[in-house]
């Protein structure tokens, strides 16, 4: 069964949440902001993201920081078909943490902003799921309460200075005068950081969510080895 309609009439949020209480099984094509999203459910949860051409090792290669035997395991998958993206098998080779943060960066990045947009059209098809090109598993309540809180947490980052064009260079005296341990995420940042970047800058060439690379941000400037280079 297929149903076409406008956002002006239901949200992206809406129409999942008609799935869950319907509790069937299919996709979900949002067209807004100039792009195709796709949303694959089962009932309650939300199971994949991403329309079938999108290849989940091409933005992991592209990934700074990777360490090598990883790079290497994920260059030797060979996609077959009807498993477009490999994610099943893609997720295992490398870091969890990294895996977590790179599959959390596509939902921030596609998914998020289309929650409550009013301009544009859906398509829904009610049948079998498809292969999902990255694969997650997430109750749509949950999705849709970080979705809120992930706008909210934005607003208030842009509020306090860290918009993501903001530019961030190392300060002139990076040296905490004592002994101090960062995050990965904070590590990664500071390590990027040899050149002048924007937040969104370092969050794309890390693979990161930009609210979490925002985070990494702020602490990394509370310790005065960072300043804004504006």
């Amino acid at each position: 069964m297929l149903v076409q309609g406008s956002l002006s009439e239901f949200t992206l949020s809406q129409l999942l949440q008609f799935f869950a209480l319907a509790e069937r099984s299919g996709t979900v094509v949002v067209y807004a902001d100039g792009r195709e999203s796709r949303l694959l459910v089962e009932g309650d949860r939300i199971i994949g993201w991403g329309m079938d051409d999108f290849d989940v090792r091409e933005p992991l290669l592209a990934c700074e920081m990777m360490t090598a035997p990883a790079l290497d395991a994920i260059t030797s998958v060979q996609p077959r078909a009807g498993t477009p993206g490999l994610s099943f098998v893609v997720r295992n080779l490398i870091e969890p943490e990294r895996w977590e943060a790179f599959a959390q960066r596509q939902l921030e990045q596609d998914i998020y902003p289309l929650l409550s947009v009013e301009e544009g059209d859906f398509e829904i098809q009610i049948l079998r799921n498809p292969p999902a090109p990255l694969r997650v598993s997430i109750p749509i309540n949950s999705l849709i309460l970080d979705g809120s809180r992930w706008e909210s947490e934005m607003e208030a980052a842009v509020q306090e200075g860290y918009h993501l064009d903001s530019q961030w260079r190392r300060a002139i005296d990076a040296s905490p005068a004592l002994p101090i341990r960062l995050a990965g995420l904070e590590w990664m940042a500071w390590a990027i950081l040899t050149e002048q970047a924007s937040i969104a800058d370092i969050a794309r060439r890390l693979c990161m969510p930009d609210l979490a690379t925002i985070g990494a941000i702020r602490r990394l400037r509370s310790l005065g080895m960072i300043e804004d280079a504006v």
